[in-house]
């Protein structure tokens, strides 16, 4: 989520510089299956809010050494997107492809809102008010959207993506470019 956030200008450099010659097309690959899957033996030695507790602190930590890489503001007081409930950042990917599905056309700018209220406003995203929040304020028909995101057509999306990106050995933050029959995958 950090790093993705941190591309939006590069992102909005390369769309302003060629115009309507390149297109973005975003895969979700589901980074945190479960928070302990990222946690130190520290953090996993503790109780388990406690250690939750911990990573966040860490994790913030790490976004804002961050914010230097592109200028971007990262605010990250009171930073929680994981709690013992809420360990994994899949129902973030599932909910950008909900999104796609409700209106395909406010999909980026609901990946945008998302990731801000992520990394900036601190929100935690991985639950499904704040994710509700996110989808009113980019006007996005909230009932399609919750249809899409419960009735397994979202998940099914966010398998298929998962899938590909499995199938190009794909496992952190990645970007392909593609150009007629030529493709080079660049990744972190």
């Amino acid at each position: 989520m950090g790093l993705s956030y941190e591309c939006e200008p590069i992102f909005r450099r390369l769309e302003t510089h060629f115009c309507n010659q390149i297109e973005f097309r975003y895969i979700m690959c589901g980074l945190v299956r479960d928070v302990s899957d990222f946690m130190t033996q520290d953090e996993l030695s503790c109780t388990p809010d406690e250690g939750i507790k911990r990573y966040n602190k860490r994790l913030a930590s790490i976004y804002k050494r961050e914010e230097a890489i592109s200028d971007m503001p990262i605010n990250m007081e009171d930073f929680h997107l994981f709690d013992t409930k809420h360990r994994s950042s899949f129902p973030l990917n599932i909910a950008y492809e909900a999104a796609k599905l409700a209106e395909p056309a406010k999909a980026d700018l609901f990946l945008y809102n998302l990731r801000y209220a992520t990394i900036v406003e601190t929100r935690q995203t991985t639950r499904s008010d704040e994710l509700l929040k996110v989808v009113r304020k980019t006007g996005i028909d909230e009932e399609a959207f919750t249809q899409h995101y419960n009735n397994g057509s979202a998940l099914s999306l966010f398998e298929k993506d998962k899938e590909y990106a499995s199938s190009l050995g794909i496992y952190s933050l990645s970007f392909i470019f593609e150009k007629a029959d030529q493709s080079i995958l660049a990744t972190r």
